[in-house]
C-alpha cells in the first residue's frame, strides 16, 4: 500500500487503545511542539534586514513577555547589548 496507509495503521491502534485524555494530551502537546519548532525556524531562517530586529522568544504569542516582566531594565540592557 502507500506511505499513508503505513502511518496510518499504527496510529489507528494507538488512538483506539488509549484512553481519550491521553490521546489528547498527546495531541496537545504534539501540536505546541509544532508550532515552537516553526517559530524557531522562521525566526532563524527567515529575517529580513529592512526591519528592526527582533528579541529570540519560543513561543509566537508570548514572546518575551515573562521575562520583560520580572526585570524590564535588565531585559531591555542585555538585548540592547546583543544587538548594538
Amino acid at each position: 500500500m502507500g506511505l499513508l496507509a503505513a502511518i496510518t495503521g499504527p496510529l489507528g491502534d494507538f488512538v483506539v487503545k488509549t484512553p481519550l485524555a491521553l490521546v489528547i494530551a498527546a495531541a496537545v502537546a504534539s501540536f505546541l511542539t509544532l508550532v515552537v519548532i516553526l517559530n524557531v525556524l522562521h525566526q532563524l531562517l527567515f529575517r529580513n534586514p529592512k526591519e528592526p530586529p527582533v528579541v529570540f522568544h519560543l513561543f509566537p504569542i508570548i514572546g518575551s513577555t515573562i521575562t520583560y516582566g520580572i526585570d524590564p531594565y535588565k531585559f531591555f540592557f542585555t538585548n540592547r547589548e546583543k544587538v548594538g
